[in-house]
């Protein structure tokens, strides 16, 4: 009888771990501004430069970007973290799933940028990677945290202006991260399996119908290797939403989608 009682007491104890990390993240208040430093670490003059930003780019393009920095959090991979806010604050206007979240973890030293479906075509993965790699690390090593959120996330708030076709008279000029698309495999992988396809049904032809059998199962594993090459998935889907009020001020959301992908690292 000890043993499951023991089980028992051990299971209870995991759960109510997990309850309580899950509590501290659903504890996050609903944003009243585009950028929330919770961890300090944004200076006055930046974090009031990101917010009119934020809102005009809003108020032209219907995108909602938020920015927060918090300290830690709390043993939660900042993936996962990000997806959970996105759920809850319901970012993005629904149909256009045209939210963004960034999120910065201080003590943890960790970072994620998490786009929206509708903003996936052009603010890629990719081209996530890069502003953090190029734009964002750099400044966090140095320990100039305020300066690497400002520039980081202006490339993509201004790339995000540019393709939506509209100017923000509040944004500094920057040299934008070139946009590097992936290349597509070399013709050569293509047609390799119809030469060798056509070159093994003559091959058999000359040999008798008997033995051409070793085609047929050959088949198989020259499409599905050449199949699978590239890429990689995604997993998840969770709701967005939408803002409004004054300078700085959010609203409450109207149900965007977010696909768990994105980017993000550490320093």
């Amino acid at each position: 009888m000890r043993r499951p009682v023991l089980n028992l007491i051990a299971a209870m104890l995991v759960i109510s771990a997990t309850v309580a990390v899950c509590y501290g993240r659903a504890d996050l208040p609903m944003p009243r501004h585009y950028v929330e430093d919770y961890a300090k670490v944004i200076n006055d003059s930046d974090e009031h430069s990101l917010n009119g930003i934020l809102q005009e780019l809003e108020q032209k393009t219907g995108v909602q970007y938020i920015i927060l920095a918090v300290q830690t959090t709390e043993g939660v991979p900042i993936q996962q973290f990000s997806i959970e806010l996105t759920n809850k604050w319901k970012l993005g206007q629904k149909g256009k799933d045209n939210g963004m979240l960034f999120v910065l973890a201080a003590a943890d030293r960790k970072y994620w940028f998490n786009t929206g479906y509708g903003l996936e075509g052009f603010i890629t993965d990719q081209y996530c990677g890069r502003v953090g790699r190029e734009v964002l690390v750099p400044f966090l090593k140095k320990g100039d945290y305020s300066k690497g959120i400002y520039q980081a996330n202006l490339q993509i708030v201004q790339r995000i202006a540019e393709q939506s076709g509209v100017v923000l008279t509040g944004m500094p000029k920057l040299k934008a991260v070139p946009v590097r698309h992936r290349r597509r495999g070399l013709p050569c992988f293509s047609v390799l399996p119809f030469v060798l396809l056509m070159a093994l049904l003559f091959g058999s032809r000359r040999r008798g119908r008997g033995r051409g059998m070793g085609l047929w199962l050959f088949l198989p594993f020259m499409f599905g290797g050449f199949g699978g090459v590239g890429g990689f998935g995604r997993s998840g889907s969770y709701g967005g939403g939408s803002f409004g009020g004054g300078f700085g001020g959010f609203g409450g959301g109207m149900g965007g989608g977010f696909g768990g992908g994105g980017a993000g690292g550490s320093w």
